[in-house]
């Protein structure tokens, strides 16, 4: 890393608003006669985490969950933990479990370059969002070193790009007393893991390490992985000062199996290659060849310091250096397989100014520098149907993009019961693109754009609050879109790319209210929000030739939705805690557009492919339903602690949802069915070590996570029908985990 990389300075981080729902992942064992309460709920406010004030006070949802809570019964991934949330739901295109996509409010949270990413994403105040297309890879943030994770729903705070559904922050933990934490894992599929965590504090300063590695057999054919990751994080504290050093890396092997033609999981013809099929075809790998590969590795320095400038007055920096190369290897077949090798090398800077003269007043404002300096180069393959072909490098592009932004925030308590927040927020993007093959290709997008929020909370009696906000969120496009954006010259999605059309930056306006109820034995919270989104960008397939496509803007889309959560402890004197939550949500085109769907037509009933003599694909009209939304989620949690021992039941219930490839809502082919997964788990303590034992979808349920309508080129009519991934089966997982203090 260049040496002024390490000394830029930066304050990065999203408006911080927790929650303290995350108090409530692990129940502590308590006597029979003792009355369990839950703990009081607060907040912090402002980008780096400043002030505080009572939950019922803040005019937006927001949660946080408890680092606990990835080193519990849930499992140590980051994803695993966002599950039973209000309103998530999940998907899995690749079929790799550390890769799952996410849907907040009908907008994604997705490691597929390709699909347009609606939710921001940081760790440390460092965003996360992938400089090539925005995407989140969630598996390279290390479980063992997250000390909680705040997710905020809306645009209402001054986050900056990519905000439209809200934003997740992840803070790392800081060294506390001497310890060691041991963690060793094996289960079904060849799955071994372990996990070692050493803490440190000594008198001003203190240190923390972790370390993990996990590895997989996969339960399909060509779907193993495995997962190296370490971070280290030494702080000092003084009188006024406070500061820390961050450093993580992380190197992963992840394979994905993809999704499977309907006709081969039903006992269908399968191609004469495959001669000894598995009893269980869910196991199947479609193309037959060496299977996509993704491998990512990540160097990632961070550092920020703290200094009380006065009585009301403090000043806030930190500086990040991040390098992550992807090297993604595609399987085809109607084309030469790809690799796709992007390095991306980031620095970033900001500094923050907080003025808080009274307990019911915080403002904070700041100024942000973030650069990303990407290449990207794209080979072609030879494969079993082009075994000839030289590789060859087809695309090869660079930018040097520059991110500058101005923000504030304001928390005013004006009236006993009554509070304001407001944000604004100017980002300005510079991004030239270089086409090192063909220099005519190059060209130069900025894109200028206000966002931020404003919103006022009301206290009521009987431990009951309402709140009410307005946001504005805005996404700009990235390389990736920028660059395919051209109907006449689709690209091999995701990796040819060239000079096309300009896209627009997309906007979106949130309207949400709700209430809140904070009683010693119960705490819940409902919201109802309305997104009115203007220039989405979508992705469209190719009518000819469905391997290939392009971005385009939508003048509108929207979103509405309620979302409800509840925890509860239901007898006084028992240590059980109910936890429950839900969610519906209604993601419409409310334009006219032509997009995917290139195998339908409005008239056609037989799911074939369409007429040459009527090429035109089906029209998304208003009122259609996205792909990959349910509209309706529920998550239910029990779990029972005695005094050694924990049982912990959850269960997730997720409705149908439209197939990618069918934004139309034809239908023809259904919808994929809506399913019901069940986990258990049990954990018992002897002294310092707790033993544990969790299944994962513990009724075996056939389901399936991802669907998309494709044309079956190894089938012997070659229709176009159902691709579906299938979900994991049931999963066992048997482990013990070791707390040693001197």
């Amino acid at each position: 890393m260049e040496a002024e990389a390490i000394g830029a300075i930066l304050v990065a981080l999203v408006l911080t608003v927790s929650a303290p729902l995350a108090a409530q992942d692990r129940v502590p064992p308590v006597p029979a006669d003792s009355v369990f309460s839950l703990p009081e709920l607060r907040v912090e406010i402002g980008r780096l985490r400043t002030g505080s004030v009572p939950i019922a006070e803040v005019p937006f949802p927001v949660q946080v969950i408890a680092g606990s809570t990835l080193r519990g019964t849930t499992g140590s991934s980051v994803a695993r933990a966002l599950t039973g949330s209000a309103g998530l739901s999940f998907t899995n295109q690749t079929g790799s479990p550390s890769q799952p996509d996410v849907r907040l409010r009908g907008f994604a949270l997705s490691p597929i370059v390709g699909v347009p990413q609606g939710v921001s994403v940081f760790v440390d105040g460092v965003r996360v969002n992938e400089a090539d297309a925005s995407q989140v890879h969630l598996s390279l943030i290390p479980g063992a070193a997250v000390d909680h994770m705040e997710l905020i729903r809306g645009s209402v705070g001054a986050f900056g790009r990519n905000s439209l559904a809200g934003a997740l922050n992840i803070v790392t933990r800081r060294g506390q007393e001497r310890s060691v934490e041991m963690e060793l894992e094996g289960g079904s599929f060849g799955l071994l893991s372990g996990t070692v965590v050493a803490s440190e504090s000594i008198g001003r300063f203190d240190g923390i390490v972790t370390a993990s590695y996990d590895r997989s057999d996969g339960w399909r054919q060509l779907s193993s992985t495995e997962e190296l990751s370490l971070f280290a994080k030494v702080g000092g504290r003084g009188e006024r000062t406070d500061g820390w050093l961050s450093y993580s890396f992380a190197s992963h092997h992840l394979e994905g199996a993809g999704p499977l033609p309907e006709s081969w999981l039903d006992g269908g013809p399968l191609p004469p290659d495959i001669t000894d099929p598995p009893d269980d075809r869910r196991e199947l790998q479609y193309t037959g060849g060496s299977g996509d590969l993704f491998r990512p590795v990540l160097h990632f320095l961070n550092g920020r310091v703290e200094r009380v400038l006065g009585d009301a007055w403090t000043l806030q920096a930190s500086a990040y250096g991040r390098l992550v190369d992807f090297r993604q290897s595609n399987d085809n077949i109607t084309e030469p397989d790809a690799l796709g090798l992007t390095d991306i090398r980031t620095l970033g800077s900001t500094a923050q100014v907080t003025y808080e003269p009274t307990g019911s007043l915080i403002t904070t404002a700041g100024v942000e520098w973030t650069r990303n300096d990407v290449e990207i180069q794209i080979r072609a393959l030879p494969n079993k149907t082009f075994p000839s072909i030289i590789p060859t490098t087809t695309e090869h592009l660079e930018t040097d993009e520059n991110n500058f932004a101005a923000f504030s925030e304001v928390w005013w308590k004006f009236r006993p019961t009554v509070s304001l927040y407001g944000s604004l927020r100017f980002d300005y993007v510079k991004l030239p693109v270089r086409d090192l093959l063909d220099p005519s290709g190059s060209g130069l997008n900025e894109f200028r754009q206000f966002s931020g929020g404003i919103g006022l909370s009301k206290t009521l009696d009987g431990g009951w609050s309402a709140f009410a906000s307005y946001g504005r969120g805005f996404r700009a496009p990235v390389i990736l879109e920028v660059m395919c954006a051209d109907p006449d010259d689709p690209c091999q999605l995701p990796f040819e790319l060239g000079p096309d059309p300009p896209l627009l930056p997309v906007i979106s306006d949130t309207w949400q209210a709700g209430f809140r109820m904070t009683k010693i034995r119960s705490q819940a919270e409902v919201t109802v929000y309305w997104s009115e989104v203007r220039d989405d960008i979508f992705n469209v397939t190719d009518l000819d030739t469905p391997t290939r496509g392009f971005f385009t803007n939508l003048d509108r889309t929207r979103r509405v939705g309620v979302e409800a959560s509840l925890s509860l402890v239901p007898f006084s004197s028992v240590p059980l805690t109910v936890r429950t939550a839900m969610g519906w949500t209604r993601a419409t085109f409310e334009s006219e557009a032509t997009l995917s769907a290139p195998f339908l037509n409005d008239d056609d009933e037989t799911g074939g492919p369409p007429d040459p003599g009527d090429p035109t694909p089906p029209q998304v009209e208003p009122g259609d339903r996205f792909p990959m939304v349910p509209s309706l989620t529920a998550n239910l949690g029990l779990r029972y602690e005695l005094s050694e021992t924990a049982f912990e039941l959850t269960g997730a219930w997720v409705g149908g949802q439209f197939l990618v490839g069918d934004e139309g809502n034809d239908a023809t082919l259904g919808k994929l069915a809506g399913y019901v997964l069940l986990d258990v788990s049990v954990e018992r303590s002897f002294r310092a070590t707790v033993f544990y034992l969790r299944v994962t979808n513990v009724l075996d349920t056939d389901y399936q996570t991802f669907g998309i309508l494709s044309q079956n080129l190894r089938g012997p009519t070659q229709e176009v029908e159902r691709f579906l991934t299938p979900g994991h089966p049931a999963e066992l997982r048997i482990g013990m985990k070791v707390h040693l203090r001197p």
